[in-house]
């Protein structure tokens, strides 16, 4: 499984792509990869990812180890999750797993360089995907992208926020999506939002689907719901320049 190539999907119309991303500031694709490529990243994701959390407390990121807070008592998980949903009542909170695949690839830490995600992340940072990226963005300064992989379960989610942190350079963001089977009522719906604060439109998670949208633009992931029937898998980040 390893050694399958990672690659687009055959019959991508660029030029619609690129006008639909020039009218809108965001675009849906699928499929992106081929199937067996998408596949060997959902078994990744599945199997071999050291989950962890990552949550905020105000400015400051919480990455906790995903194994020992599922073994907490159910009472101290419960006062956990008071405290971060109080939060978001009030400013802006996440809470979901994830996996810096950037950082470990690019310090080369731990004995994760074999996973199949991190050949997602050379593709993403090839010469292939940039000129992809480049021609359906118009964003010809996109010079490189970094990565995490996402795990969204039941009370998981990611509220409003748009993306626009000056100093990081942040041209474009991104989704790749690797859930089998999804239900928009599941929540963890790619939400976008209006001046007016509706819903303007939203992506529900697609197997093998990259949505790419616009920075600054706001936008949400909407809760996953506690009758989701298994996790919200993604591959996600930024296209940037230096």
């Amino acid at each position: 499984m390893q050694t399958v190539p990672v690659e687009f999907a055959r019959g991508l119309d660029l030029a619609k792509i690129a006008r639909t991303y020039a009218r809108a500031g965001r675009v849906h694709i699928a499929p992106i990869l081929s199937q067996q490529c998408a596949e060997c990243v959902y078994q990744c994701l599945t199997n071999g990812v050291p989950w962890r959390v990552n949550t905020n407390e105000g400015d400051r990121p919480v990455s906790l180890a995903s194994e020992p807070f599922e073994q907490l008592a159910e009472a101290e998980r419960i006062r956990f999750m008071q405290s971060v949903y109080a939060r978001a009542a009030q400013s802006f909170q996440y809470f979901y797993y994830s996996f810096p695949t950037s950082d470990f690839y690019e310090d080369g830490t731990g004995n994760f360089h074999s996973l199949y995600v991190m050949r997602i992340h050379e593709f993403l940072n090839s010469q292939t995907f940039l000129e992809f990226a480049r021609a359906v963005t118009g964003a010809r300064s996109i010079s490189y992208v970094d990565s995490q992989a996402t795990l969204y379960r039941s009370g998981h989610f990611l509220a409003l926020h748009d993306d626009n942190v000056g100093e990081k350079k942040r041209l474009a963001a991104y989704v790749l999506n690797f859930t089998p089977r999804w239900r928009a009522d599941w929540g963890g719906v790619l939400q976008f939002i209006d001046r007016d604060g509706h819903v303007a439109e939203g992506y529900t998670p697609t197997f093998n689907a990259l949505n790419l949208f616009r920075v600054p633009q706001a936008h949400s992931v909407s809760c996953v719901a506690p009758f989701a029937m298994g996790g919200r898998y993604s591959i996600t980040g930024w296209l940037r320049e230096r």
